[in-house]
C-alpha cells in the first residue's frame, strides 16, 4: 500500500452532547476548537468542521454491511484484506487517520475482489485480482462529537485483474466517522466533486454502518 499526503489537518476539541441511542459513548464536556498542522503551524479549519452534527449518525448496527471477498484458489491471487478491528478508545490525529485508510483499503480490495472473480472449471477462462493499491493524496481529520473523529480522504487507486487488465480509479473522496463503538463510511459518487468545503460526502446524510464493537 503506499501512502501520501499533502497536508493533515487536525481539529481537536468537541461541543456538549447528549448521545439518544442506548449503548452509546457518554457526554463529554464543551471545548474551544484548535487547528493545527502536523508540524503546529496555524491553518485555516476545513471549511466542513462547522457543520458537523452534535450527535453520532443514526444508523442501526443490525444494518452493518461492507465486503466480505472469498479467497481465491489461483496462484498469484490477492488474499481477501483483513478490516481493522475496534477503533482507539478516544480516535483523533494520526491514529484515527491511519485506522480509516487501513478500513477503506481493505473495503475497497474486498469489493473489487468479489466485483472481478470470475472462475470457471473448464479451464477456458477466469479472472481475479492480483494487484490493488491506494495513494492518498489528502487527508482531513476534525473532531466529532463526543470522543469520536470525522476523517475524510481523497485518493486514487488502481489495480491488475488476471491475466494482465490494468485498471486505474479517478480521485475518490470517502468520509468517515468512527467512534469506539461504530465506523460509518459515506463516499460521493459525483464525477464533478472537487473537495469543496462542504460536508459531503456525510456520514450523516448518505453514511452506511460497517462495523459495530460493543462496549
Amino acid at each position: 500500500m503506499t501512502i501520501t499526503r499533502r497536508h493533515l489537518v487536525k481539529v481537536f476539541g468537541s461541543s456538549s452532547v447528549g448521545l439518544a441511542s442506548a449503548g452509546c459513548l457518554a457526554p463529554e464536556g464543551a471545548g474551544s476548537n484548535e487547528t493545527t498542522t502536523g508540524t503546529e503551524t496555524p491553518t485555516a479549519t476545513a471549511g466542513w468542521a462547522t457543520e458537523i452534527p452534535e450527535t453520532p449518525p443514526n444508523v442501526s448496527c443490525s444494518a452493518v454491511s461492507r465486503p466480505m471477498a472469498e479467497p481465491v484458489d489461483r496462484d498469484g491471487a490477492l488474499a481477501p484484506r483483513e478490516y481493522p478491528g475496534r477503533p482507539p478508545s478516544e480516535p483523533a490525529g494520526e491514529a484515527a487517520l491511519e485506522y480509516v485508510t487501513t478500513f477503506e483499503l481493505a473495503y475497497r480490495q474486498n469489493a473489487e475482489m468479489i466485483a472481478n472473480t470470475d472462475i470457471t472449471t473448464d479451464g477456458e477462462r477466469d479472472s481475479y485480482l492480483t494487484r490493488f493499491d491506494i495513494s492518498v493524496q489528502d487527508s482531513w481529520v476534525t473532531a466529532g462529537p463526543a470522543n469520536s473523529a470525522v476523517v475524510r480522504l481523497q485518493y486514487i487507486g488502481s489495480g491488475t485483474i488476471h491475466p494482465g487488465m490494468e485498471f486505474d480509479y479517478s480521485t475518490q473522496y470517502v468520509t468517515y466517522y468512527v467512534d469506539s463503538t461504530r465506523v460509518v463510511r459515506a463516499r460521493t459518487t459525483r464525477h464533478d466533486f472537487d473537495g469543496a468545503d462542504a460536508l459531503d460526502p456525510n456520514p450523516w446524510a448518505d453514511g452506511s454502518p460497517v462495523a459495530c464493537f460493543e462496549e
